[in-house]
């Protein structure tokens, strides 16, 4: 029986399988996929034009969470609340960058320190017309080369199967490999009413936005 070295071993891992959403269509539900990536960085040059160190408030904070997410579906930091928000972004262990293009904002990550050795990349993203453009490989090494000056050993992160395509594939090229995967139920944002209708264009589900907003404002109503 041949034995996989750690090579081959990693090459396996980092083959995901196929991935067949379902849904629960009475309650606005879909499964997704989630999946694991890390690195442990031993030197990193920043890019000759790095990302903005960045200490956005709650207002500017969910701007730019907004229009880089909303595409996705992005909702974990919707549902709880200004004032949490507002916590967790003076807290010394978090750390932001953006980048910009034309004067405006074209993405952002956000970083936080489990431990003094463990950094995890909580959102990673750039807006619709920032793609292709070689600002995503800018920002990533720019965090990357923060995370490991101020003594990272591991970074970690997630992406799923709502994201772009090919997010996998970036943070791959970026150094990570996949260490785990896990799948859930979402449901529907814009049927919690956390977004509005008219977002989620790059997730395909079998309703629209409006369908599931009409039902969220009709409980609202109730």
């Amino acid at each position: 029986m041949r034995r996989l070295g750690y090579t081959g071993l990693m090459d396996m891992i980092d083959r995901l399988p196929l991935f067949s959403r379902t849904y629960d269509h009475a309650r606005y539900a879909y499964s997704s996929r989630v999946v694991f990536l890390e690195q442990w960085p031993r030197a990193l040059t920043p890019p000759a034009e790095p990302a903005a160190p960045w200490s956005p408030g709650p207002d500017d904070y969910l701007d730019a969470y907004h229009r880089v997410g909303n595409p996705w579906l992005w909702y974990g930091r919707l549902a709880i609340g200004e004032a949490r928000i507002a916590a967790d972004l003076a807290d010394p262990a978090r750390h932001c960058w953006r980048i910009d293009a034309n004067g405006e904002l074209a993405g952002f990550c956000e970083l936080v320190y489990r431990n003094p050795l463990d950094a995890e990349i909580l959102h990673f993203g750039l807006t619709p017309g920032a793609r292709g453009r070689g600002l995503g490989g800018r920002l990533m090494r720019t965090a990357l080369a923060g995370a490991l000056s101020m003594g990272a050993g591991r970074i970690w992160l997630h992406t799923c199967s709502e994201d772009s395509a090919e997010a996998v594939g970036f943070y791959q090229h970026a150094g990570f490999r996949i260490f785990g995967t896990r799948l859930e139920w979402v449901t529907d944002p814009r049927y919690r009413g956390l977004l509005p209708a008219a977002t989620g264009e790059g997730v395909r589900l079998p309703w629209s936005g409006e369908a599931a907003a009409a039902l969220s404002r009709a409980a609202d109503a109730d």
